[in-house]
């Protein structure tokens, strides 16, 4: 390498760095400053016959619930506790509550189908849609459900508006504050976004799990398609149109902002507030800072995947974990997920962190104070959590959809799965 080629080579780390650094400001506690304690408590042993596909584990992960056959029938398995039997459970749509307090899921009476709320029973119906929705507090849900060969939405045991040939998976869908209900519907050969009782233009298709409301509940927006063009509608308005979405709309945290990748010809490109630039590849995930200042998204160009933060790019590697770029509270510190060389490790304010075989999917968690980062990592066949560089005890298996969850600055729990029993554990950071 020429003098001139080193000195770019350095000025341009000296920059990526500068770039990383600036989101932080405060320091976050080093490995050797801490050490955890561990309390285990059992949520049960593992029964045979179970249905895999009906686990599910509480967003607090506080609670685990499956369904297992027994004899003739099926139970629901809650924390370890057999609840009610049913002679036949929809096992592709189990659902917690955003508390926790609340199990929703479909369940045969003879030849009807009906959902069971804590083991009470809605009405009858022919059939029940994949996609059971809790409201943000928790106290409203709804789904689809099938009359003969109609279906309805049902919200709060009520059915909504008329019948349609088809409901949109990923819908309904609640808005932040609860009182408006989306979902997409087909009639006439055509599909159309039902927002509360006001029902928009009718399209070719509506783009799955695309339907979002912005913070605020005042907009709602979704991606549709017309013949071999896509576009974002927001509030009924159309957007500009491409060949193809690459990833959906999402809101900023203040809901001043919208952004969502498009591809139109071969160009990819990033659309924020409906101005359109040039994107580092295919956009496959977006996301904002809690205070709405940055803008991250990850992009496929080639074998490598990027990760770029307001219009420069910070890294590139193998893979980075999809969903996976999280914020501190504050929005001084980034953390995110990533493979090179067929290795797995974190990111943390631009410094690579330890390498494991495996770091759990949507595991990465900022306590609520900012000082400190978890996740779980797996290495040699066993699964353990992280807080801070520092490993906990090793367990057999972790446990599918779980996640480490701070209760307070110095205090975060989870769930694993160890010597054929559900183990919730409570970890203590001391200092």
């Amino acid at each position: 390498m020429t003098r001139g080629g080193k000195y770019w080579f350095l000025c341009k780390l000296v920059v990526i760095s500068l770039i990383v650094v600036g989101l932080s400001m405060v320091g976050i506690a080093d490995a050797a400053d801490i050490s955890l304690t561990v309390k285990e408590t059992s949520l049960g042993r593992i029964p045979s016959g179970i249905f895999g596909e009906t686990f599910v584990v509480s967003p607090d992960c506080q609670h685990i619930a499956f369904a297992a056959a027994k004899g003739y029938s099926v139970v629901v398995i809650l924390d370890g506790r057999q609840t009610k039997r049913y002679s036949n459970i929809g096992t592709s749509a189990f659902v917690f509550s955003p508390d926790g307090e609340r199990l929703a899921h479909p369940v045969a009476k003879g030849t009807s189908w009906s959902v069971a709320m804590n083991g009470e029973e809605g009405g009858l119906y022919d059939g029940i849609a994949t996609t059971l929705t809790f409201s943000p507090d928790s106290q409203r849900v709804a789904y689809g459900a099938r009359k003969g060969d109609k279906w309805v939405v049902v919200v709060d045991n009520k059915e909504r508006g008329k019948e349609y040939k088809a409901i949109l998976k990923g819908t309904p869908v609640f808005s932040p504050n609860c009182d408006c209900v989306a979902y997409g519907v087909q009639e006439g050969g055509k599909w159309q976004l039902m927002v509360g009782e006001k029902a928009w233009k009718g399209y070719d298709e509506l783009v799955e799990d695309s339907v979002v409301f912005s913070p605020d509940s005042k907009c709602a927006a979704c991606a549709v398609k017309m013949g071999k063009r896509t576009s974002v509608v927001v509030d009924g308005k159309e957007g500009e149109w491409y060949s193809s979405i690459t990833s959906n709309p999402v809101f900023s945290p203040d809901g001043k902002h919208m952004a969502y990748g498009v591809k139109e010809a071969r160009t990819y490109l990033l659309v924020v507030d409906g101005v359109e630039k040039e994107a580092e590849g295919q956009i496959e995930y977006i996301s904002f800072s809690p205070d709405s200042k940055h803008l991250v998204y990850m992009a496929k160009k080639g074998l490598k995947q990027m990760l770029v933060m307001d219009d420069k790019q910070i890294d590139k590697f193998d893979r980075i974990q999809e969903n996976e770029v999280v914020f501190s509270p504050d929005g001084k510190h980034m953390a995110y997920t990533a493979r090179l060389a067929g290795a797995w490790f974190v990111v943390k304010d631009g410094n690579k962190e330890k390498e494991y075989n495996r770091v759990m999917q949507n595991s990465l968690a900022f306590s609520p104070d900012n000082q400190h980062l978890a996740y779980i990592a797996q290495s040699d066949w066993k699964w353990f959590a992280v807080v801070d560089g520092v490993e906990s005890e090793r367990y057999e298996m972790n446990v599918q959809n779980s996640r480490l969850v701070f209760d307070s600055p110095k205090h975060l729990h989870g769930i694993m799965q160890h010597r054929g029993q559900y183990l919730k554990i409570d970890l203590d950071i001391v200092e």
